[in-house]
């Protein structure tokens, strides 16, 4: 297991390597994916470009940029209101572009910007976007302000010595957001002063944290750490309100459905406890590494593993369904009207596979190749 997680924290690190020395198809198609969409498209982050694909054929509507990024692309790109598309990049940048307005000339679409060079380190968090101000952590420990409409960076606040590789999440009814971090603890940023807000409590929790906060309605912030465990954060003052062991590291933040958290750990196990006080409702271990987060839809959960299948898991803790994909998957999938989007790496010159959200085991949509 140990080996297992030095391979996981040096996928990210190694893989610039790999796509610096040679931007063919098969270093484009072994890295870690980002993933999102909107009704008509899916929106893929994969190695060394980003790929947009027509949600009912599964075809390249277009690449960005025209040629590879040399540094590549990981985290997931955020859709805008007025349907803008950000992109975080491993060369230290944030792009936004237009995905409804191709160049005549390459097909890519039009860059609106790109923050200038005083970003420091790699991007592999996704942004938070609040009004007309992009929050975008950097694995230099600071979390960039950056004006959405002009990509001017505003402010640069400094969050740690270690690395942001989670996306922030905005609190409830505090005026305020918070960013995890790989130093073991979780800030509260004050967004009137833009300043790490003065009373809350900066606690080591035990062990680095790589995945987003999940925040239930009262408030209360949900995160799990490399130090096998799960706490409950109380939103206004940053103390521990409870706290569950695992049976390792916990990669990826929680999906929280009707006082109910789910979760799973890197040695495969999957847990359901009560958000109100994290006490386990059901415990059980489909199969390999889980390093994303599940996503529920009604009585369903949706869960991939390390492995190359997405299980379909009832509410009461059943398998339900296991379909299998291919390759290795490190992307949680996503739904997108009655698909499910599933983003496998080393699986050949396939990139994206949408299946049936009503059989995922028996009704593969398509399955997209970039095109060449």
């Amino acid at each position: 297991m140990i080996s297992k997680k030095i391979v996981l924290i040096s996928t990210l690190l190694l893989l610039s390597i790999f796509i610096s020395a040679c931007s063919s198809s098969v270093y484009a198609s072994t890295s870690w994916h980002g993933l999102t969409a909107d009704a008509n498209y899916a929106y893929l982050a994969a190695g060394t470009q980003v790929y947009g694909v027509d949600l009912n054929t599964g075809l390249q509507k277009w690449k960005f940029p025209a040629k590879p990024n040399a540094k590549g692309f990981y985290a997931n790109p955020v859709l805008t209101e007025d349907g803008q598309l950000l992109v975080p990049s491993y060369d230290h940048k944030l792009y936004k572009i237009d995905p409804n307005n191709l160049d005549p000339t390459s097909g890519s679409p039009t860059s609106k910007w790109s923050t200038p060079p005083d970003l420091k380190n790699r991007l592999i968090a996704s942004p938070l976007v609040i009004g007309n101000t992009i929050y975008q952590p950097s694995s230099d420990g600071n979390l960039y302000l950056v004006n959405l409409t002009t990509g001017v960076i505003t402010t640069i606040i400094n969050i740690s010595r270690d690395p942001l590789w989670a996306q922030p999440v905005e609190g409830v009814s505090c005026g305020c957001i918070y960013i995890a971090s790989m130093d073991h603890r979780v800030y509260s940023i004050d967004l009137a002063t833009n300043t790490k807000s003065q009373n809350w409590t900066i606690t080591d929790l035990g062990g680095s944290i790589v995945g987003k906060p999940a925040i239930g309605t009262d408030g209360t912030l949900y995160v799990g750490t490399f130090g096998s465990q799960l706490f409950a954060l109380d939103g206004t003052t940053g103390n521990t309100t409870a706290v569950v062991s695992t049976k390792d590291w916990v990669w990826a933040g929680p999906a929280l459905d009707n006082n109910t958290l789910y979760f799973g750990d890197l040695a495969g196990n999957f847990y359901a406890v009560k958000a109100s006080d994290l006490t386990p409702e059901w415990e059980i271990k489909p199969n390999n590494s889980i390093v994303d987060t599940p996503v529920i839809s009604g009585t369903n959960i949706y869960l991939t593993t390390e492995a190359d299948s997405l299980y379909t898991i009832s509410t009461a803790g059943t398998i339900e369904n296991t379909a299998v994909v291919g390759g290795i998957i490190y992307t949680s999938a996503l739904i997108a009207g009655d698909k499910i989007l599933v983003a496998p790496t080393g699986f050949g010159s396939t990139l994206l596979v949408a299946l049936s959200l009503e059989s995922p085991s028996g009704s593969q949509k398509w399955a997209f190749t970039p095109a060449k």
